[in-house]
């Protein structure tokens, strides 16, 4: 079956008349290679893509106000320019894919400062040295990373692992002074 052909369908068993009403829209299980152009839903904010085919990401006919997005259990090999756009994704589920590039992945995200809650376990950067600290030195605003929650002491260990510098400087400074 053709990919928007089951787009409209979906949509039509929903009881949607205008592409302006749907918010949430599921693709999972429908052998999808990849990403369709869901540029016409201006309104899109929660979209399940998991459980296909999905090799090559590309969602740029996605809009900027998307705030979940479930791409788990596919074959994705990258991210890198595939999301940086998606500024306001809270909840973001790439579990169980083929992603390598630690450093490529999270460079990706960026710029979404509302990321709270993210999964990437069962993909190979999640087996690179220091996986659970790096993602959450570079994003900051995580919450919950794989399904555990981050603790206090693991963004403190993150900061004294990552900003080396900024740590000595801030352990030596008592009252204002610099202590030696």
């Amino acid at each position: 079956m053709e990919v928007g052909k089951d787009i409209n369908d979906i949509i039509q068993k929903c009881g949607i008349r205008r592409d302006a009403d749907v918010c949430q829209l599921s693709l999972t299980s429908k052998k999808l290679t990849s990403v369709p152009d869901l540029s016409r839903f201006h309104f899109l904010r929660k979209l399940w893509l998991n459980n296909n085919k999905i090799r090559e990401l590309s969602c740029r006919s996605l809009n900027c106000c998307v705030t979940e997005l479930y791409l788990h259990n596919n074959n994705i090999k990258s991210i890198t320019g595939a999301l940086n756009h998606l500024t306001c994704l809270r909840r973001l589920f790439l579990h169980n894919n083929q992603i390598r590039g630690l450093e490529d992945t999270t460079h990706e995200l960026r710029r979404m400062q509302q990321l709270q809650s993210a999964t990437f376990f069962l993909n190979p950067i999640s087996h690179e040295p220091g996986y659970r600290h790096h993602v959450i030195h570079r994003l900051p605003s995580i919450q919950v990373l794989d399904g555990k929650e981050v603790k206090p002491e693991e963004r403190r260990r993150s900061f004294q692992m990552f900003r080396q510098e900024s740590h000595r400087v801030l352990q030596s400074v008592a009252f204002g002074r610099r202590v030696r």
